[in-house]
């Protein structure tokens, strides 16, 4: 009896110290509740690499909330942008950062929190959370889970677009990352193009000439006039083919009889 009354009593001391470790600690529970009223996992200090903070990690929120006890507040215009989501069992918060205002490098690849690191930190009223930052691409996303099947914790290195599908647009420091059909593209495909002016050249030159046989339109064949027989005789025949009419050739008959006549008298006036 003394030893089953000692047994029970060290397995309720277990369980008791069971329970206490796995409370979750101020300072590194996340909630979220709208688009802005949420918390996150963050390095302690500025500067903090992602991964190498994933046991020491604390919250920080958008403001105070009593869900998220000794949580700090996020540094002013670090958070760019904060896109919410809920479906059947799990509510998420997907955007984007300016790494800058918590001196993140730009080298800093990433890495993710989660209810296993670092050990004791919860999102409230959920059973799990994964909860991931990006420095180098200025992205972050965070989800709290009802069933650990909805918080994929496995798959870290596939980043935030992977685990945590979701909106990532907005902010000033977003990186074009989908397919987008620029407005000048859009505005190039309906223009037409416009002729080219017409520089003057002298009449005299060669590029006058070319010009102008270049511009010469030639008549439709619906619309051309057909010359008549009369039109085109008239335009085949030459000069050599133009004979002199009859009444002609007799005056110059009598003009070369006058003058042969008059030929003659003086010759006979000179004897």
């Amino acid at each position: 009896m003394i030893f089953n009354l000692a047994s029970t009593a060290s397995a309720l001391v277990l369980l008791s110290a069971t329970v206490v470790s796995a409370a979750p600690k101020n300072g590194q529970i996340a909630q979220i509740t709208s688009a802005s009223n949420w918390c996150m996992m963050m390095p302690p200090s500025p500067g903090g690499d992602i991964a190498q903070n994933e046991d020491r990690a604390i919250a920080f929120c958008t403001n105070p909330h009593p869900d998220a006890p000794g949580a700090k507040i996020f540094p002013a215009g670090f958070i760019q942008s904060a896109n919410f989501a809920a479906g059947n069992g799990y509510v998420q918060i997907t955007g984007k950062i300016d790494r800058t205002k918590y001196s993140l490098a730009d080298s800093d690849q990433g890495g993710q929190y989660d209810i296993r690191a670092p050990v004791g930190s919860a999102c409230a009223n959920y059973n799990h959370y994964v909860n991931l930052i990006e420095p180098h691409s200025n992205t972050y996303c965070i989800r709290c889970c009802k069933e650990k099947k909805d918080c994929n914790t496995g798959k870290s290195t596939y980043g935030c677009a992977y685990v945590i599908p979701g909106d990532y647009s907005g902010g000033s420091t977003d990186p074009v990352t989908k397919p987008v059909v620029s407005s000048s593209a859009a505005a190039t495909s309906s223009v037409v193009a416009s002729p080219k002016p017409t520089v003057p050249v002298p009449s005299g030159s060669a590029t006058a000439s070319a010009s102008a046989a270049a511009t010469t339109v030639v008549p439709s064949p619906t619309t051309a006039t057909v010359p008549t027989s009369t039109s085109v005789a008239a335009t085949t025949t030459t000069a050599a083919d133009v004979k002199p009419s009859s009444g002609a050739s007799s005056q110059a008959q009598s003009l070369g009889l006058v003058g042969a006549a008059a030929a003659g008298a003086l010759a006979l006036l000179a004897l």
